[in-house]
C-alpha cells in the first residue's frame, strides 16, 4: 500500500490503637490516595508536556511555511490540527479541577492525541522522506510523559501498534521499508512501556517513603505533646509542693528567732538549724522562680514602684535582720510597665543577693529613676563587687565568680540567670555596673507606662 509510510500512597490499615501495628499495603493493592496524588501530578506533567508538543509541530509548520519546497501543504493541515489539540488540552491540564478527574483521563486524552498523531505523521510523511521516526518519537513520549496506571498503558498501546503494524506490512512482503518502521515502532513500544513501568513504580516508592516519614513524624509530635504534656504536670506539681513549704520553714525560722537563753553549745546548734532553714527557703524560692520563668504567661500592666519596694524588701528583712543591714527604699513615686509577678521575683533576686554579698551592718538601697524613657530600677550594695574579668559571666545559668557571700549563706548560680529571664519576658534588660562607692548596681531597665 505505501512504499515509504509512514506509588505511592501506603494504605493504611484501619485505625490501630498503636501506631506500630500500622501496615503499609503493597504497591498491588488498590490505593485511591496514591490515584489522587498520581491524579495531581499527571495535571502538572501535561500541561508541560501538552504545550511542548504544540511548540514543536507549530515549528514544523513555520518551517513547512517558510520551505515551500518540501511540498507538504497537505501535512500542514494535520499539524495545524495538532497544535490546536494539544494546546486546548495544556489548558485543560491547568484548570483546577483536572486533578479531580480519574486518575486515567488525563494520560488517556494525552496518550491518544500523541499515539494517534505518530500514527498519522509516519503515514502522512512516509510519500515524502520514507521511512521515519515519528511513530516511534511520539510513542515513547506517549509512554514517558504521564505516569500511567496499572495496566491502562497496555490498553492504548496494544491497539495502535497492532494497527501501526498492519499498515506498514499491508503490502505483503518484507521489504527494507516495512522491517524498518516494524522494528522501530516495536522497539519503541516495548522500550517505552517498560521505562514508564519503573518510573510509575519509582514514584509509588518514593511515595511511600514520605507517607512512612510523614507518619514517623507525626508520631513523633504525638509522643513529644505527651511528653511536655507530662513535663508540665511535673513543674506545677513540684511548683505547688515547693509553694506550699514556704510557710512551713518560715515559720520555723521565725519560732527559732524566738528561743534565747541557750548555752554556747545549744546556741550553736540553733544557729546551725536556721542557717538549714534558710538555705531550703531559699532553694525552694528559686524552685519556684525558675517555675515562673517556665510558665512565662503573665500580662503586663502598671506597676505602683512604691508598693513593689515596700513588699520586696519585708521578704528580704528577716535575712537582712540577721547580718544587721539596713534595706532603704526610694521609688521615687515611679511607676513602671511590667509583670507584676515577674518583676516582683526579679527584684527580689536582686535584692536577696545584694543581702547575702553585703557586709554586716551595711545599707542596702533599692532605687527607681527615669532613665533613657523608661524606668531603671536599681539595688546598690556595699558588697566586694564584682572582678571586671568575670563581668561578662554575669546573668548566666550556674555561673560560679569569685566573690562569696559574707556570711557563707549559700547561691545557686541561678538568681541572676532567672532575672535576666524575667526580664526578657517583660520586655525590660537586666545589667550591671560597679558601684564607684565599692559594691554593685544592680538594675532593671523597665519601659514606662
Amino acid at each position: 500500500m505505501l512504499k515509504g509510510a509512514t506509588s505511592a500512597l501506603p494504605v493504611e490499615a484501619p485505625a490501630d490503637p498503636e501506631p506500630a501495628t500500622r501496615r503499609i499495603a503493597s504497591a498491588s493493592d488498590a490505593s485511591p490516595e496514591f490515584d489522587a496524588h498520581l491524579s495531581g501530578l499527571n495535571a502538572r506533567r501535561l500541561r508541560s508536556a501538552s504545550w511542548g508538543v504544540a511548540a514543536i509541530v507549530a515549528l514544523l509548520l513555520v518551517i513547512n511555511v517558510m520551505l515551500p519546497s518540501l511540498r507538504l501543504w497537505q501535512h500542514a493541515l494535520v499539524q495545524i490540527a495538532v497544535v490546536l489539540y494539544f494546546t486546548t488540552l495544556g489548558f485543560v491540564c491547568r484548570s483546577p479541577r483536572a486533578p479531580q478527574w480519574p486518575t486515567p483521563a488525563l494520560p488517556l486524552l494525552f496518550g491518544l492525541g500523541t499515539a494517534t498523531t505518530g500514527l498519522v505523521f509516519s503515514i502522512d510523511l512516509a510519500p515524502y522522506l520514507g521511512a521515519n521516526p515519528a511513530y516511534s518519537t511520539l510513542i515513547l513520549i506517549t509512554c514517558l510523559a504521564p505516569l500511567w496506571p496499572r495496566r491502562v498503558l497496555l490498553r492504548v498501546l496494544v491497539p495502535v501498534h497492532l494497527l501501526y503494524l498492519l499498515i506498514v506490512f499491508d503490502d505483503g512482503p518484507l521489504v527494507p521499508f516495512g522491517l524498518i518502521m516494524g522494528v522501530g515502532g516495536t522497539s519503541a513500544v516495548a522500550l517505552g512501556w517498560f521505562v514508564a513501568l519503573l518510573q510509575c513504580r519509582a514514584e509509588r516508592q518514593a511515595f511511600d517513603a514520605t507517607l512512612a516519614l510523614r507518619e514517623q513524624k507525626d508520631d513523633l509530635a504525638a509522643a513529644l505533646t505527651r511528653v511536655s504534656h507530662l513535663l508540665d504536670q511535673r513543674n506545677e506539681m513540684v511548683a505547688t509542693v515547693a509553694h506550699d513549704l514556704q510557710s512551713p520553714l518560715a515559720g520555723i525560722r521565725a519560732l527559732l528567732r524566738t528561743v534565747s537563753n541557750l548555752s554556747a553549745t545549744d546556741g550553736g546548734k540553733l544557729r546551725e538549724i536556721a542557717r538549714t532553714c534558710a538555705d531550703m527557703q531559699d532553694a525552694i524560692t528559686r524552685l519556684i522562680d525558675t517555675h515562673a520563668v517556665e510558665a512565662g504567661d503573665g500580662a503586663r500592666t502598671t506597676v505602683d514602684l512604691e508598693q513593689l519596694f515596700a513588699r520586696v524588701a519585708s521578704v528580704a528583712a528577716p535575712a537582712a535582720a540577721e547580718k544587721n543591714i539596713k534595706i532603704i527604699c526610694d521609688a521615687n513615686l515611679r511607676r513602671a510597665r511590667a509583670e507584676p509577678v515577674a518583676l516582683d521575683r526579679a527584684l527580689g533576686n536582686l535584692l536577696s543577693n545584694a543581702v547575702k554579698f553585703s557586709p554586716a551592718g551595711s545599707v542596702v538601697r533599692m532605687n527607681a529613676q527615669s532613665h533613657g524613657g523608661g524606668v531603671r530600677v536599681s539595688v546598690i550594695d556595699r558588697g566586694p563587687g564584682i572582678p571586671a574579668a568575670e563581668s561578662t559571666s554575669l546573668f548566666k545559668k550556674f555561673a560560679t565568680l569569685s566573690p562569696r557571700p559574707t556570711d557563707s549563706e549559700p547561691t545557686s548560680g541561678l538568681g541572676l540567670y532567672i532575672v535576666r529571664s524575667l526580664a526578657e519576658r517583660m520586655g525590660a534588660v537586666a545589667g550591671f555596673a560597679p558601684n564607684p562607692e565599692g559594691g554593685s548596681v544592680f538594675f532593671l531597665d523597665l519601659p514606662a507606662p
